[in-house]
């Protein structure tokens, strides 16, 4: 049974984040939020992935877990929302062939592809303004020539060795995951690998639960790009057909009452 303490710090976790760049924005844009409320949202969101993001690519307590993650990359690989590219030192330039990064925020291209070529791809990586929802990502892929323009169903060889996310499908609407992981196990070839780290609903504390519940419907998802805190890919991959191993595991500093409940996982496709 966690203390009071321990409660108390993790359930703060969310709250500090968003007022700390909350009130960064504030002070740098303090009449962007009357004006243009939804330019606001964006700005609030960029300048927090751009602090943010170095930090969190860094902690200490997730980087091998992404590292063991991204470094089995492999061939012809697709990763899904990239970012600017924080993680992009994870992938092994000499076991790629090439990178398609579905990233809807165009602004974060150039550093995309500026990050890759510091770890020695070159041109290999190639941004594609595309979420992960299939809407936008089947469009982004034909354009890439990737897929047929006339396509009627999916190639039954599939396209990818290997698709990639890192905290990213939290923002994936929950009603569409399933059919979002079909279309993602449906483009990997045979054997391919989906490789993900990402945070999923934490549901071993009820008191977690209510303030994950009240933080959904009030402010994370609204100031947060879309991302949900009661993320279930763990869930849907369980109960999906198709997959020869589903490796999934919480990483080992889990206790069971955090809001944010990482888990690593290596799904092969039959």
């Amino acid at each position: 049974m966690p203390s009071f303490k321990e409660y108390s710090l993790t359930l703060a976790e969310p709250l500090l984040l968003m007022s700390m760049i909350l009130a960064y924005t504030l002070l740098s844009q303090p009449l962007l939020l009357l004006k243009a409320p939804s330019s606001f949202r964006s700005k609030w969101f960029e300048r927090m992935y751009v602090y943010l993001g170095p930090q969190l690519a860094s902690s200490p307590l997730q980087i091998d877990y992404i590292e063991s993650v991204m470094s089995q990359a492999h061939g012809l690989v697709l990763e899904l929302g990239p970012g600017n590219g924080d993680q992009t030192f994870h992938l092994k330039a000499n076991k790629i062939e090439k990178v398609y990064g579905a990233e809807p925020n165009e602004h974060f291209h150039a550093s995309l592809v500026a990050k890759a070529k510091e770890i020695g791809l070159g041109d290999k990586y190639l941004p594609m303004k595309a979420g992960a929802e299939p809407q936008s990502l089947l469009p982004a892929l034909q354009d890439a020539g990737l897929l047929p323009g006339t396509m009627t169903r999916l190639p039954e060889e599939g396209v990818f060795d290997s698709i990639v996310t890192i905290k990213s499908m939290c923002s994936v609407p929950q009603a569409q995951l399933p059919e979002t992981m079909e279309v993602i196990r449906a483009l990997l070839k045979p054997g391919g690998q989906f490789l993900f780290f990402e945070h999923l609903q934490s549901d071993a504390s009820f008191i977690t639960q209510c303030y994950v519940w009240i933080f959904n419907l009030f402010l994370w998802p609204a100031l947060i790009g879309g991302c949900r805190l009661d993320g279930k890919l763990d869930k849907v991959i369980a109960g999906m057909s198709g997959w020869k191993t589903r490796n999934m595991e919480n990483i080992r500093e889990y206790q069971g009452h955090e809001v944010f409940r990482y888990m690593q996982g290596v799904c092969t496709k039959a």
